[in-house]
């Protein structure tokens, strides 16, 4: 982890990201080509997830490798994948189900990019960009990571104390994950893939706090409050 091709990539997608965001408020106008734009991201994170499948497929005379990140929401990052499609597929974009997806998208997805570029699993076990699924790990997080911060540039909510409330529901739903993914393995005997790092914590493993994910989303809440005092005053 960390080494040139890495440091390169990250900046290489981080210049990228920055000028698809700025080109896309800049020109895209209409509702129709902003929504167009996200469902573009959206789409495109989906397949890059799970293309690994269809290149090991073909690579192999027709063997693939399935893992549990491809059959079920393991990590955070998996959640947001979703979230995102389901967000940019959504016809009504004032209901409060759109409003609580795009706001919670935009808070805890741009984490879940970030720290999926910069400490990515597989890139840390196999530091190569060579291997088509490390790659598609760190390309599938930059699309997620423009997807969410769109919701923002495209003016799809607006930064209130409500916010908070997105963020606290998007957490519920990362625990329902976790905890269910680590059950289903549990009733099957199957060592659980520590679904939403809630048995292990790798990124903060000298911390007492298990449950990361409920950290940063309580740490998201308290700094939404403080920006909303901020902005009164």
């Amino acid at each position: 982890m960390f080494n040139t091709q890495h440091i390169l990539y990250m900046a290489i997608s981080a210049v990228v990201t920055a000028l698809l965001l700025f080109l896309a408020a800049k020109w895209l106008k209409t509702q129709k080509q902003k929504d167009d734009f996200l469902k573009f991201f959206a789409v495109l994170t989906v397949l890059l997830h799970y293309s690994d499948l269809w290149v090991d497929y073909f690579l192999t005379g027709g063997n693939a490798y399935i893992t549990s990140v491809h059959l079920l929401p393991v990590y955070p990052c998996n959640v947001m994948m979703w979230m995102l499609l389901i967000g940019a597929l959504m016809k009504d974009k004032h209901s409060f189900a759109f409003r609580t997806i795009s706001e919670f998208c935009f808070y805890v997805g741009i984490v879940c990019g970030v720290v999926g570029i910069a400490f990515n699993f597989n890139f840390d076990n196999t530091p190569t960009l060579a291997d088509y699924s490390v790659l598609k790990g760190l390309l599938s997080h930059s699309t997620l990571l423009v997807g969410c911060i769109y919701f923002k540039v495209g003016n799809y909510f607006t930064v209130r104390p409500g916010n908070a409330l997105s963020v606290a529901l998007g957490t519920a739903v990362f625990l329902v994950c976790g905890v269910g993914v680590n059950r289903l393995y549990d009733h099957f005997r199957m060592e659980p893939p520590d679904g939403m790092f809630l048995r292990h914590n790798p990124y903060f493993s000298c911390s007492p706090i298990v449950p990361s994910i409920c950290v940063i989303g309580v740490m998201y809440i308290i700094l939404l409050f403080i920006q909303q005092r901020k902005r009164k005053r």
